[in-house]
Order: C-alpha cells, then sequence, then structure tokens
C-alpha cells in the first residue's frame, strides 16, 4: 500500500524525541485536533479538569499529530486513531528511502500508549437515493476524505486497501463559496455534504460518491444532518470484511443521537488513544509522570464534567489494570505504573504486614493486589 508523502514531509528524525540537553521547556501540550473534533474537546477536559497548564494545540488530524509528538519542543502527549500504527509499519517496510525507513521504525519503537481513549466511529455518508446501501458497495466510488495526514483520510484508504486492494477515487477536498465552520477541516466536511445532498450543482471534480466522518458519537455535525443523507450500513459479509476487525471494530450509530437516521445502523469503529513517547530529558519525562497522577486524582471530574465519552473508557480508578492493546502498541513504562496503582478518591492503599513474605513483587503484580 502506498504511503502519501505527508506523512513523512518535513519529518525529523526521531533522535528529537530523545531530547538531551534540551532547552528549558515553557510549556507543555497535547496535540488534538480541530475545534469541532472530539479529539478537542478531550484535551480541553484535562485542561480543564485535571491539569491546567496543559496546553491544547488545534491539529489537523493523527498523522499531524504524531508529527508534532515527534519533532516538536514542549507537545509531550498526543490522541490519536489505532490505525496510525500500522501507516507506519507499512512506511517501515515498503518506503524506498532507507532514511525514511530508519525514521519510521526509531518513530515506532518511541511511541507509548498512556491509555487507550474511547472507540470513535466511522461514518460513510451518502445521498438518501444513492442505491449503495453498504460498506461494500463503496468500491470504485468518489470518496471525500478530508486532508492528507487527516484521521478521516488515513483510516479510509486504510479501510479501501484491505476491503479492495487498491487505493480509493479521492475527492481533493474544498471550500464550497458560503460555508462557515469554526476550522477548514469542517469546511471541508460541510462543502462535500452539500455538494451530496445537490448533486447537480457545482464543477465534475468536486462532485463525490461518499462523505467519510471519523468522530466520537454524538457529532454534532451528524446531529444536524437533514432527510437528504444516509449512512451506509458496516456488515460482516466475507473474508475482507471480516479482516476489517484485525484493527477495527463494529458498533452501531444511534438513532436517539442522529434523527436522519431511521434505525441504528452498524458501524465500523476505530480505537483512540491517548500517547506519549520515550522521553531523554528528566524534565518532561517529570511532567508525563505528573500528568499520570494528576489524571488519577481528577478522573471524577472529567467523569462528571466532561464530554460524554469520559464514560466510555475501559480505564478507571475503579478499574486500574490497563487492557490488552492492539499488535504493536506498548505502553509507557511512565504512567503504566501510575495508573495501574490509582485508587477511587478517598481510598488508602492498604498497609503491607510486618509479616509479609520476603519475595520480589513487580509493579505490575502491585498494580493488581497482589504482593501487598
Amino acid at each position: 500500500m502506498k504511503v502519501n508523502s505527508y506523512i513523512v514531509k518535513g519529518a525529523c528524525l526521531l533522535m528529537t524525541l530523545h531530547i538531551t540537553g534540551a532547552s528549558a521547556q515553557l510549556s507543555n501540550a497535547i496535540t488534538t485536533g480541530n475545534q469541532s473534533d472530539t479529539y478537542y474537546r478531550i484535551g480541553e477536559d484535562l485542561r480543564q479538569y485535571a491539569m491546567p497548564e496543559l496546553r491544547n494545540l488545534q491539529s489537523k488530524g493523527a498523522v499531524d499529530n504524531i508529527k508534532a509528538l515527534s519533532k516538536t519542543t514542549g507537545v509531550s502527549f498526543a490522541i490519536v486513531q489505532s490505525d496510525v500504527y500500522q501507516t507506519y509499519v507499512n512506511l517501515e517496510k515498503n518506503d524506498p528511502d532507507p532514511a525514511v525507513r530508519q525514521w519510521a521504525a526509531d518513530l515506532l519503537n518511541s511511541l507509548r500508549v498512556v491509555a487507550p481513549l474511547y472507540n470513535e466511529e466511522i461514518y460513510f455518508v451518502v445521498h438518501k437515493d444513492s442505491p449503495m446501501q453498504e460498506l461494500q458497495d463503496i468500491e470504485g466510488k468518489r470518496l471525500a476524505i478530508g486532508l492528507n495526514g487527516s484521521g478521516a483520510n488515513l483510516t479510509a484508504k486504510n479501510i479501501y486497501y484491505k476491503l479492495f486492494g487498491k487505493a480509493p477515487v479521492v475527492v481533493e477536498p474544498f471550500i464550497e463559496e458560503g460555508v462557515v465552520g469554526s476550522d477548514e477541516g469542517t469546511k471541508y466536511v460541510r462543502s462535500a455534504l452539500w455538494h451530496l445532498a445537490h448533486p447537480e450543482a457545482g464543477p465534475e471534480e468536486r462532485k463525490a460518491d461518499v462523505v467519510v466522518i471519523i468522530g466520537g458519537q454524538p457529532l454534532p455535525l451528524l446531529q444536524r444532518l437533514g432527510k437528504d443523507y444516509k449512512l451506509l450500513a458496516s456488515n460482516i459479509k466475507n473474508d475482507a470484511t471480516e479482516a476489517l476487525l484485525k484493527d477495527y471494530s463494529i458498533g452501531f450509530a444511534d438513532q436517539k443521537n442522529y434523527p436522519f437516521l431511521p434505525k441504528h445502523m452498524p458501524v465500523m469503529m476505530v480505537q483512540s488513544y491517548l500517547v506519549t513517547a520515550q522521553f531523554r530529558d528528566k524534565q518532561r519525562n517529570d511532567f508525563v509522570k505528573k500528568f499520570a497522577g494528576s489524571l488519577c486524582k481528577n478522573y471524577d471530574k472529567l467523569y462528571e464534567h466532561g464530554h460524554e465519552k469520559w464514560k466510555a473508557l475501559a480505564w478507571s480508578p475503579q478499574r486500574p489494570r490497563l487492557p490488552s492493546l492492539l499488535s504493536g502498541w506498548r505502553y509507557s513504562d511512565v504512567t503504566k505504573p501510575i495508573l495501574e496503582a490509582c485508587l477511587p478518591q478517598g481510598v488508602t492503599q492498604p498497609v503491607a504486614s510486618s509479616n509479609a513474605p520476603a519475595f520480589p513483587c513487580s509493579m505490575e503484580d502491585r498494580a493488581i493486589g497482589l504482593c501487598m
């Protein structure tokens, strides 16, 4: 599968992740998404309820977030889709440039997960009169998938390639006159949706058959869609669609969240991860450690006052054992012991008995109540 050159253009070798003798940090940041994205709202929740000194930076999507983490001083965290990992695996294996292959390998070796966040729904939107009914029907159709490097762009290409063994026909992003939005990404999606509802209008190069949108449910943009639209159902019917379940899962778009739907619709979902990296700089690692402690301490505030998706986390102080990750991903050695030792507020750690047996105990065992 050919990986778009956007992913590596201007990217520094990963040695920038291992900053030695780093200059004094003015601030620390998390890079998320545009203002209409669930990622951005999650970043705002972390800043507001968990760590006020954390800066929440806008971005164009998952690849932008990885690049910012790898080369931007002060960016210690990012939110990405789990399938971004496969993009860099492909780059490491298949890029003709040895330097790029090495860069990708170093990047993969340094990325670490703080915690899985939630599943994001993947919406394949078409005109209500389209003969397409299911995900398998998109072969050969024109797809509007956003900017190169965005999460929707990356995921749509990955799904299409896994289904059909080739790249999709892509409608280049554009902004229709009169379309408004809080950022360019939102304007691109709204413009593509407008043309989907008005297939007779505008030039041929702006006509898409399918608009791909990714975001945590409920997604405000989809909540406002009218009866000119429908979603394609993601049904597992053959080996190709079943193979998608290695990277994705099946969920439902809830009809109560999206009035334009006649019923609940099965949709593909991709896991989102809160990630960091292996840093050599002690100050950077201290901030990462402080962040994990603050996430533990302030989880209740996030759950009560934050985005609805905080309620979907597999991790919590009540269930501190972190779940298994998708193939290739690894947890941060800095944050994992802190999160897995986290207790609900008001609960104290039991004191070890003076008669406890004297044998070694790993942090992982301590976190689940052994060797106490």
